[in-house]
């Protein structure tokens, strides 16, 4: 495809918001029951439990941080 220029223009959708936990940490603390947040815990920890390799460590902690910053009962769970 033939171009008009070799310019490209950036669009940082994050501009002036940067948070993208507190949402996350006020439904789990704020909205959901008890088993709902167990059924978020179960569906996290199902499937790094398969992580494999090398990575493994680097990603379940890297996950956790995740975790963490939502909500550290969570992360904690």
């Amino acid at each position: 495809m033939k171009l008009d220029s070799n310019y490209t223009d950036n669009f940082d959708r994050n501009e002036n918001d940067n948070d993208h936990y507190t949402q996350s940490g006020v439904l789990l603390r704020k909205v959901m029951t008890d088993q709902e947040k167990q059924n978020t815990v179960n569906n996290f920890v199902g499937p790094l439990k398969e992580i494999t390799g090398p990575k493994k460590e680097e990603t379940n902690t890297c996950q956790s941080y995740h975790f963490y910053k939502a909500d550290r009962e969570l992360a904690l769970r």
